[in-house]
């Protein structure tokens, strides 16, 4: 029985109500969320019967959406890289020991990003493996992250200094085996515990995010390649036939590619429909919460446009490359093709590296003015959805997120990356929708990529990297911070 069939209460927001509704298919249970009047209450569905609550947030006004302007940061690997034998953390001095996200607090950081897996370990995280030749997993993004509680003691730590919180559920792009001969229904149902399993360990930590994103960086979608056959659902790969095709895209055979759009914004509307119902059963107060989408690539939008664009894909109809007109209203339940998903998803996220960043590059005005104008051109696009959608009454304003940026500047470069970085902030607050940007990792400095330039901190102790100090880019960074 699904966890969901907890949920038997009916959730108060204003003056009206989000009802649970629930669906039978077989053994396993489908929930979905009628979804209250935008205009009147936020997206989050708080418990009505709770008089009190607890839980840590930063924000926590019942707000339509987070307020001031976000100069954020990712440190989902800030413990691992704590409990490397030897690694130190300083403050700018480079001989004071500090804690490396209160140094970020300090700088004027004020939003941190986490993100959890498909399948990823509860915990508790008793040990990392620190044997080997260590250094070279790290340099290569392969040291162990530990469970999910890992990641909420992270959140934990940050938002006990009053930053805001974002949170990033992934499926992954993989159908496991135990899933390949379930209906659209199962499926559905599969997406929303485990959207639940990775979200409850926050919630019951009192921890409830501004912002869940639903996929890190997607790029076709999720949940389409079998894992027993290595087959991706929904494309002509050429394991499967024309007709197979057919039954794929029209989800007999259910697909979370974006080639078959009815069926992914299904699976987001329950994957949103899953963490209202987890948020109501742990009686947290609503708060300032939105859910979103993190787009995949430098500067390229096409899911948003996909999603929030003048012309989306429809939610309910599709015809295959055969001819064959699908039938939804077979597949996916009723409740769940009535909802509008682009109402639902009020967050724009996207990911903006300037590369290519050489040395000849960085020291090129050209290449950096074009670097900004690729920028530019993504917020004007993001800016147009935002605009469209606050003439739409009682829909929710749409915002965009940074959620991901980074530059790869060497030490001897640092007062040209704090210009690029003052340029880029000079950007982006010409946007109203923008709610802020995050830097990738900037605790992460021993990696291969941009040679480890990409963080925000440089290393000491040589090849052995014995400790690792902020750069004044952090300082930077964090003057654009608006609480």
């Amino acid at each position: 029985m699904s966890f969901l069939l907890r949920i038997q209460h009916e959730v108060s927001c204003s003056l009206s109500f989000a009802l649970f509704s629930f669906f039978f298919f077989g053994e396993l249970d489908v929930l979905f969320v009628q979804a209250a009047p935008v205009d009147s209450c936020p997206t989050y569905s708080g418990s009505s019967t709770s008089s009190t609550s607890n839980a840590v947030h930063p924000t926590g006004n019942g707000t339509a959406q987070p307020q001031g302007f976000w100069a954020g940061a990712d440190i989902g690997t800030v413990q691992r890289a704590e409990a490397i034998p030897g690694r130190v953390f300083y403050d700018f001095d480079g001989t004071t020991v500090k804690d490396p996200i209160k140094t970020l607090g300090d700088a004027g950081v004020n939003a941190f990003r986490v993100e959890t897996e498909p399948g990823q370990c509860l915990g508790p995280t008793t040990t990392f493996d620190n044997s080997g030749n260590l250094l070279g997993r790290e340099l290569l993004f392969e040291l162990d992250g530990g469970c999910i509680d890992i990641q909420v003691k992270t959140a934990q730590q940050a938002v006990a200094a009053g930053t805001r919180f974002v949170l990033t559920i992934n499926q992954g792009l993989t159908i496991p085996t135990a899933w390949e001969s379930y209906t659209y229904a199962q499926m559905l149902s599969a997406v929303q515990n485990e959207t639940q399993r990775q979200l409850q360990p926050f919630l019951d930590a009192n921890l409830l995010p501004d912002i869940i994103l639903f996929e890190n960086e997607g790029t076709d979608g999720f949940l389409m390649t079998e894992n027993s056959t290595g087959h991706t659902r929904g494309v002509n790969d050429g394991k499967s036939s024309a007709a197979t095709l057919d039954q794929e895209l029209c989800g007999h055979a259910p697909t979370g590619n974006m080639a078959s759009y009815p069926q992914l914004a299904g699976f987001y509307k329950g994957e949103i429909a899953a963490c209202n119902a987890a948020i109501a059963a742990a009686r947290l107060s609503p708060a300032s919460g939105r859910y979103g989408l993190h787009s995949h690539g430098q500067y390229v939008q096409w899911k948003e446009i996909l999603v929030h664009g003048p012309s989306p894909a429809s939610q309910t109809t599709l015809t295959t490359p055969s001819g064959t007109a699908c039938d939804f209203s077979t597949v996916i339940p009723a409740a769940v093709l009535a909802q509008n998903a682009s109402a639902l998803l009020t967050v724009m996220g996207f990911s903006a590296y300037p590369d290519p960043m050489t040395p000849a590059d960085i020291d090129s005005a050209a290449s950096i003015a074009a670097t900004l104008g690729r920028l530019n051109d993504t917020l004007a696009q993001l800016q147009s959805y935002a605009d469209a959608y606050a003439a739409v009454p009682g829909q929710a304003p749409l915002r965009s997120l940074g959620v991901e940026y980074a530059t790869g500047y060497t030490a001897a470069q640092i007062p040209q990356q704090q210009a690029h970085t003052r340029a880029m902030w000079a950007l982006v607050k010409g946007y109203a929708s923008l709610l802020g940007v995050m830097w990738w990792e900037p605790w992460y400095s021993y990696n291969d990529w941009e040679g480890g330039n990409g963080a925000l901190c440089g290393r000491t102790g040589g090849g052995n990297v014995t400790g690792e100090m902020p750069t004044e880019t952090l300082t930077t960074w964090g003057e654009a911070a608006v609480s």
